[in-house]
């Protein structure tokens, strides 16, 4: 009897480990998807369907993690068992995530760090030939982006620059009034401001709408 016990108290270490890893593998494959590092495999369909995936993943996971801090805390006050530590990883896990400003970089976010210098001189450019032309144009081809064009919000009359890196739905943007307030349909009213690199440059999420 006190043999099988303890075969499943050392088996309880290593369910809750899989937990464990389960946790981090889902954590580390939404911030993959979100920061659009799969863009040529997720169009804007698959994408929602991916998301929603991930939370019925999360919730699966978020009732056993639960159950085994209890059952474990229960054995730990009834019968003396030992109290295994590796109980509330997963919970630790989740606050930290939660609480804690932990995250993979976007892809956008990733190709500014890289490509300061380069984006930085080319939007002077264009905000240049912009204010010489008086009007929007897209520019040319570059391996720094799939596409991007300079224009001049019709509200604000914020000079923008919208680089698509890979996905549309999270564009690089600059904003010449650093107001994200000022790009409608990209960073406001219609999407949002998700990371501030530095100043006037953000990454945002457009709306799937």
């Amino acid at each position: 009897m006190a043999k099988e016990m303890r075969k499943n108290t050392n088996r309880a270490p290593k369910r809750l480990l899989i937990l464990v890893v389960g946790w981090v593998l889902l954590w580390i494959f939404h911030n993959l998807i979100v920061g659009d590092w799969f863009p040529r495999f997720f169009d804007h369909f698959l994408f929602g369907l991916t998301l929603m995936l991930v939370i019925f993943v999360g919730i699966i996971l978020i009732i056993p993690s639960i159950v085994a801090v209890i059952l474990s805390l229960f054995r730990w006050l009834t019968r003396r068992e030992r109290f295994h530590v590796v109980s509330f990883l997963t919970l630790i896990i989740m606050l930290a995530v939660y609480f804690l400003p932990i995250e993979i970089p976007s892809r956008p976010a990733m190709t500014f760090c890289l490509h300061r210098g380069e984006l930085i001189e080319l939007a002077d450019l264009s905000i240049s030939k912009v204010q010489n032309i008086g009007r929007g144009f897209r520019l040319p081809e570059s391996p720094l982006y799939e596409s991007a064009v300079v224009d001049r919000d019709v509200t604000s009359k914020a000079l923008v620059i919208e680089f698509i890196i890979g996905n549309s739905y999270l564009p690089l943007v600059y904003i010449s009034t650093d107001n994200p307030d000022d790009v409608e349909d990209t960073c406001s009213r219609g999407g949002v401001p998700i990371d501030r690199l530095e100043p006037k440059w953000y990454v945002c999420l457009r709306d799937w709408n």
